[in-house]
């Protein structure tokens, strides 16, 4: 046998013990995990659901179980502007309200269509509120069909915005406006 078979073979020899082969062996079963909900590491154990008798649902308290829970009323969309509404906002003429929003911390977001172009509409905006009194816009956006501005008067604060509806062809203005208030934590 060469010099260069007999390194060959001892090369091979050496890794046999080294062999990754599991066929003598079975590969035991996997244990079974619950099926994953959620993130990372979140695993969800399923359970049985308490037994009822058909058709009925029974109330948590005894006491529920005649009585009527009444169904709250549905709220209608508000169609007017809210009192609290900022004065000096003006509103186009032959505008209608939209929508008004109620937003987290005492925001309110009123919604108008109006005709016009937004070059016009962010012109009356500007103008009408540097005349009673809000000043010079915090910040301010014009582009053809998108304007904003935003003011600071005291504690109160009001975002305008101006964009087109791509459906009825008609501009929509939002202003939302609310009150300011400290942090609940001091700023760093």
């Amino acid at each position: 046998m060469s010099h260069r078979a007999m390194r060959l073979a001892a090369l091979v020899a050496s890794l046999l013990p080294f062999s990754s082969c599991t066929c003598h062996q079975q590969a035991p079963e996997p244990p079974k995990v619950a099926e994953r909900s959620g993130g990372f590491g979140a695993i969800m154990t399923p359970r049985k659901l308490p037994e009822r008798p058909e058709g009925r649902i029974t109330p948590r308290e005894p006491e529920l179980a005649d009585k009527e829970v009444p169904t709250p009323a549905a709220k209608l969309p508000q169609t007017t502007v809210p009192e609290n509404f900022p004065e000096g906002v003006p509103i186009p003429e032959g505008s209608e309200v939209m929508a008004v929003q109620s937003l987290a911390n005492d925001a309110r977001n009123v919604v108008f269509a109006t005709e016009g172009e937004s070059p016009q509409l962010f012109k009356l905006y500007k103008d009408s509120m540097q005349d009673s009194g809000w000043g010079n816009p915090t910040q301010e956006y014009q582009g053809q069909e998108q304007s904003f501005l935003s003011f600071k008067k005291d504690d109160t604060i009001i975002n305008i915005s101006v964009s087109k509806d791509p459906r009825s062809g008609k501009r929509v203005v939002a202003v939302m406006y609310y009150e300011e208030k400290p942090l609940p934590f001091p700023e760093f």
